[in-house]
């Protein structure tokens, strides 16, 4: 008797583990989701916003009146999120109860490219970015004869010029022009030619220099042309 009382008192756990899960699991099967929060994460650009998520989801036929928590994939909505030329990353949580969030991180693009070729962004890791129309950003922009193969150099310039404040607020475009790159600065008339971006660390500092000493005795509208090309040189052109 002690020992049918010890085998009913282990087999009623479980037989109401079993019960709970076969619940939750039939609750699940009925429980639909639905649409509860979407997270925009701060960042200094304003690319997207909720409402241009929504329309993004009903534009794919997204919708969450008719779908139960069970059937619902979290990886096929975060993967169509990414596919959004703005989003970077999505990620997406539903509980029990079927409440849905959508956590999105937007893409930062870093420079505007506006050639023959195309109007467009690069982003954080030297990719292309479609332009949006509800958010322009403030960037250096990059003009000229511009190639696909231009855009590693140009992503490495724009890393170097960000890493400083002077040359952030200074430089404001980038021209490609027979074979040379030009520098179009906030202040001052001038245009900078660098030739290419080799040793482009020791060329703003060489013009960094020239600043210091010159600019203030002869003035910023002296010169119309500064050539920076050749080793440890810098030729200017008078007005």
């Amino acid at each position: 008797m002690r020992r049918v009382a010890l085998i009913f008192k282990w087999i009623l756990p479980i037989m109401l583990l079993i019960l709970m899960l076969i619940f939750t699991n039939s609750r699940q099967s009925v429980q639909q989701v639905n649409l509860h929060d979407i997270v925009i994460q701060a960042s200094d650009h304003k690319f997207i916003d909720k409402q241009i998520v929504l329309n993004y989801l009903e534009k794919n036929s997204v919708f969450f009146d008719s779908v139960s928590v069970t059937d619902f994939k979290t990886e096929d909505l975060e993967t169509l999120l990414e596919s959004h030329p703005v989003i970077k990353e999505a990620e997406i949580f539903v509980n029990q109860k079927g409440n849905v969030e959508v956590s999105i991180m937007q893409k930062k693009a870093i420079v505007r490219v506006k050639s023959d070729s195309g109007d467009y962004y690069l982003d954080e890791f030297g990719k292309v970015m479609n332009l949006t129309d509800n958010y322009t950003p403030r960037l250096v922009v990059a003009t000229g004869d511009i190639s696909i193969n231009n855009h590693s150099e140009i992503h490495k310039f724009i890393n170097e010029i960000n890493d400083s404040k002077f040359w952030n607020y200074q430089i404001t475009q980038i021209h490609f022009e027979n074979n040379n790159i030009l520098l179009i600065p906030r202040v001052g008339s001038q245009r900078i030619n660098i030739g290419n971006f080799e040793n482009i660390s020791e060329k703003l500092q060489n013009l960094y220099q020239f600043y210091k000493v010159a600019m203030p005795s002869k003035g910023w509208q002296t010169y119309s042309d500064i050539n920076l090309k050749f080793d440890n040189q810098i030729v200017c052109v008078k007005n």
